[in-house]
């Protein structure tokens, strides 16, 4: 490890020792002496660094969930501190850090979405508003990644009714989500199922005006059923 800056009479000694070990990638030794420095001088003007980078030092070990609490005992013990917006975000994306795929529990992209969406609230000027916004796009799309292959399963299994709620929830809740265009196709297909031909072309055109280019819209012209007088949308006087 590299030399320390002070003596180990200092009262930074500790805080030190765990700045460079961190620096050094030895994370575990980090938190022990940013532990201490914390426990020793809990007002210390070096006490909300400590405290950072305590977070810091968990987040690369990918202790998350720990990093997530000391994160947010910086955001809530040093309201003044110029590193608040930083740990707010951090905890965050600790958060963010710990989602799980798609198909699997998704309780903490929830977490993760409601705490960015809190965090471009309370911060609005923040430099991180960018990437937070970023997160929350990401967090959108595999939200209704999940939504929409439960609708396909439930289509698949003939189940057009089960696989339009999901197709809606698609559409209703994720509306800027990648998954738009192909959960609109499905949409029009379970209504095609179920008989209802007009609220099938109105979603086909719904799909064709609103992603022309997209490779479902491809799907659709060639696939569609041809409008008649009855599922054609009226025509303008």
């Amino acid at each position: 490890m590299p030399p320390i800056p002070v003596g180990k009479t200092s009262e930074r000694y500790e805080f030190e020792v765990g700045r460079v070990a961190l620096e050094a990638k030895q994370y575990l030794e980090a938190q022990t002496h940013l532990k201490r420095f914390l426990d020793a001088h809990p007002g210390h003007a070096l006490a909300d660094s400590a405290q950072f980078l305590l977070g810091q030092a968990q987040f690369k070990s990918r202790s998350y969930a720990e990093a997530a609490v000391e994160y947010s005992i910086l955001v809530r013990e040093f309201p003044r501190s110029e590193l608040r917006d930083d740990a707010a975000y951090q905890e965050c994306f600790c958060y963010f850090s710990q989602m799980r795929k798609p198909q699997l529990d998704a309780t903490f992209a929830l977490r993760a979405r409601d705490c960015l969406n809190d965090f471009l609230i309370r911060y609005p000027e923040s430099p991180q508003g960018k990437e937070a916004s970023e997160r929350l796009a990401d967090i959108a799309n595999q939200l209704a990644e999940k939504e929409y292959e439960l609708g396909k399963t439930w289509t698949n299994m003939k189940r057009y009714e089960a696989g339009l709620i999901w197709f809606d929830e698609v559409l209703t809740q994720y509306p800027t989500s990648r998954f738009v265009p192909d959960a609109l196709l499905w949409k029009a297909r379970c209504q095609e199922k179920l008989g209802q031909a007009a609220e099938a072309e109105a979603t086909y055109q719904r799909l064709l005006a609103d992603f022309p280019t997209h490779r479902a819209a491809e799907q659709a012209r060639r696939t569609r059923p041809r409008p008649t007088a009855d599922t054609a949308p009226p025509t303008p006087r």
